[in-house]
């Protein structure tokens, strides 16, 4: 690779899930060639973003285009949803030995690197996954590295968020202030895009990352950290156990999903983000509900109506 094209690819910037997830603003390349970044409530612009967690989730779907495969990274903080398309072939024979083994119920912590994928729908709603690129089967004493990095690049910046707030929302403001050059300008678009932001949210998700790194928790319910103690490589993966969705299974999760499709469609098909708000009404997180409901659509019971929009296909 020559250096002009090295120049071009940008940095992995380490981040925990829920920064990522509740970003909804998305920065358009110019040109042709120009990236595209996801910028979050703390001013990051993300094109490319090294994560880490427990693989909770992993399939792989038969499309037109050919076989893909999505899966779900578990840190302190919530989930990473990941995606490997049809068009990376490279990455599928690695894809299916993973599959394999999480299958066989073997906890994986898994160090990936990938492409931010922000999808926008008819309403103005923005959903991000992260296209994997590469990744690596590692250790408790890795991921532990992994949590300290994210920490400190999180905790950079909330101060330079918290810093930015007390100025006036001005490009040469924040020059004369120091402002590190890589947040300015997104932090700008942040605040006309999102407004006030409490820095706190994930200051906690810090806490709990280094609580983690320490060995204290062994693994992470949604939003929340677990009691239980033990090390950072006694994972441990119980089937029986409920999850967040109160102990749903996936047909229960199908059932809620079609009813409320059907119940809710006005004509124009229900909203994505209308689906997943019925789920969440019902303790089902977004983790749990769109793997069931991109079932549903590959299953042929729902289909998209028009871009974001989908309707049953028992629909009058």
């Amino acid at each position: 690779m020559s250096e002009r094209q090295r120049s071009r690819r940008q940095p992995a910037l380490r981040m925990f899930a829920r920064e990522y997830y509740e970003a909804s603003l998305v920065e358009q390349g110019s040109g042709e060639y120009d990236p595209s970044f996801v910028i979050t409530k703390l001013g990051a612009r993300v094109n490319r973003m090294c994560v880490a967690g427990l693989l909770e989730r992993m399939e792989r779907r038969e499309t037109e285009y050919g076989t893909m495969y999505h899966g779900s990274l578990r840190d302190p903080t919530g989930l990473h949803m990941f995606s490997v398309g049809s068009f990376q072939p490279e990455l599928h024979a690695d894809m299916e030995e993973l599959l394999s083994r999480h299958e066989g119920n073997e906890p994986l912590l898994l160090l990936a690197v990938g492409k931010a994928n922000a999808q926008m729908t008819d309403d103005g709603g923005v959903f991000t996954r992260i296209r994997l690129e590469e990744f690596n089967i590692i250790e408790g004493e890795a991921y532990a590295n992994w949590l300290v990095d994210a920490a400190d690049a999180t905790l950079r910046r909330i101060d330079t968020y918290q810093r930015s707030r007390e100025l006036p929302q001005e490009a040469d403001a924040y020059r004369t202030a120091d402002i590190p050059a890589d947040l300015a300008d997104s932090l700008l678009l942040a605040g006309a895009h999102y407004g006030e932001t409490d820095p706190d949210v994930y200051m906690v998700g810090v806490l709990r990352a280094l609580d983690s790194a320490e060995g204290n928790i062994s693994a992470f319910p949604d939003d929340a950290a677990d009691d239980s103690s033990g090390s950072l490589d006694e994972f441990t993966v119980d089937s029986d156990s409920e999850g967040a969705s109160g102990g749903k299974s996936e047909e229960d999760i199908s059932k809620i999903i079609e009813e409320h499709t059907l119940s809710a469609d006005s004509g124009d098909g229900v909203a994505y983000d209308d689906l997943i708000g019925h789920c969440a009404a019902h303790n089902i997180n977004r983790g749990e509900a769109e793997p069931v409901l991109d079932r549903l659509v590959d299953d042929a019971r729902l289909y998209e109506h028009t871009f974001g929009r989908f309707k049953h296909i028992e629909a009058k």
